[in-house]
Order: C-alpha cells, then sequence, then structure tokens
C-alpha cells in the first residue's frame, strides 16, 4: 500500500491529512509514523507512472548518464523529496523505469504470441511479434537497446524473474529445441538475445528509414536468425 512519511509534509498536507485521520478510510500505521488512505492509491500509482514515464523521455533523449533526481522533479513538476516516496534513490528509479518498461514489452509479448508447433516456429512467431512492439512502441524499444548497450544494466542486480519477465514461454520452447536437438548446443539465451537484438535493431532501422522494408523484408531476418539458431545437420 503506498504510503505517506508523516516528516515531508507541507502545512496544508498536514492539516488535510489530520482532519482525514478521522474518517473511516484513513489510517495510521502500527508505529504511527505513516499516514495512509484506500482512496489514494489510484492517485499514487498516477504519480508513481509519471516519474516513470518522465524519466523514460529523459533516458531516451539525454541517456542513462543524463538522469538526475533534480531534472527527474522538475519535469514531473513535483517536489524532489515527493521522489523518495515512490523510490529510494536514483538507482532506484532507473532500474524501475527499465523494469515497467521491460513488462510493457513482455506484456505485448504474451498476448501476440503463443508457444506451438517446433521451436523454429516458435521463434518465428516470437521474431514476428517483437517486430510489431517496435513499430507500435519505438520509444519503450529505444529505452531497452539504450540498456542494453550500457554497463549500466550488469550493476542493477536484477532478480532471475525481473530478467524472464514474460519471457520465460519463448526461453522454455527454445530450452526444448536444444535438447531435442533441433537448435545449437548452446545456452537458449543466447538464441533469445541474438534474436531480440537482430529484430530490435531491424526494427529501429526501418522506423528511421534506414532500412527499406521492401528490398530487406522482415522474413529475411528472420530466416537470418532462424539459420544461425538451427543445428546444423
Amino acid at each position: 500500500m503506498p504510503v505517506i512519511n508523516s516528516t515531508r509534509f507541507t502545512i496544508k498536507e498536514f492539516l488535510f491529512f489530520v482532519k482525514r485521520l478521522f474518517e473511516k478510510d484513513f489510517k495510521v500505521d502500527s508505529e504511527f509514523k505513516f499516514f495512509y488512505s484506500d482512496v489514494m492509491r489510484e492517485k499514487d500509482e498516477n504519480r508513481r507512472q509519471h516519474i516513470l514515464d518522465v524519466t523514460t523521455k529523459m533516458i531516451i533523449t539525454e541517456g542513462i548518464s543524463g538522469v538526475t533526481l533534480t531534472k527527474v522533479a522538475k519535469q514531473a513538476n513535483i517536489s524532489q523529496s515527493n521522489i523518495y516516496i515512490y523510490f529510494k534513490d536514483k538507482d532506484d528509479i532507473v532500474k524501475q523505469t527499465f523494469l515497467s518498461r521491460k513488462q510493457t514489452i513482455g506484456d505485448y509479448i504474451m498476448d501476440h504470441y503463443s508457444p506451438k508447433g517446433s521451436a523454429i516456429e516458435n521463434l518465428t512467431l516470437f521474431a514476428r511479434a517483437l517486430y510489431q512492439f517496435g513499430m507500435d512502441d519505438p520509444d519503450d524499444l529505444a529505452l531497452i537497446q539504450q540498456f542494453n548497450a550500457s554497463p549500466v544494466l550488469a550493476t542493477m542486480n536484477l532478480s532471475q524473474e525481473e530478467v524472464e519477465i514474460n519471457f520465460d514461454k519463448i526461453f522454455k520452447e527454445l530450452a526444448k529445441g536444444v535438447k531435442n536437438g533441433e537448435l545449437r548446443e548452446m545456452n537458449p539465451d543466447v538464441i533469445l538475445t541474438m534474436g531480440f537484438a537482430t529484430i530490435t535493431t531491424y526494427a529501429q532501422r526501418v522506423q528511421a528509414k534506414t532500412i527499406d522494408p521492401v528490398t530487406t523484408p522482415l522474413s529475411a531476418v528472420i530466416d537470418m536468425i532462424i539459420t544461425a539458431a538451427r543445428k546444423p545437420v
């Protein structure tokens, strides 16, 4: 449940919270350190998402190193102290921004990809779904690409669950393909990473109009990925 630290109230906020304290939906935690309300949940989540959206745009335009709490607060039109209600520090904002956008990609893939058939068929379906996401949502794709190319990603201490956000289905299908001899004997993550990087780069180049999808169609790019992943006869 979202909370608000009582030490960061303005006078106006403090009076508001004291008044609401006596209403049914307003509560104090067991140690009397925080005030919170059930009706505040949606508003708090909206503000948190707004901070993530602002950070996303900042990373795309200025790079990961360009993110500072001062600039995020200014562009989000909130006080810098309020950022700490939602995030521990700058590193946490950067990490949560990455995870939120990765979750967006994962949700899209889940909605547009269902495993069926062979590992090769599943890799093809995954690649097509990923390409379509890149065309529909180029900003989120650009952010993920920035992280993938940055040493910052290695310092974020992601859990295995965070690494595999909604990509576990395709990973399992690739693992099956390696086990049954359909794909090369290598870590399935290498195949997934190769395919992800190739398709996302292709989608970005098509968006930027530096690659013509007519003369260099998606099918040809997918064939190249499949050739690299398929076990030689």
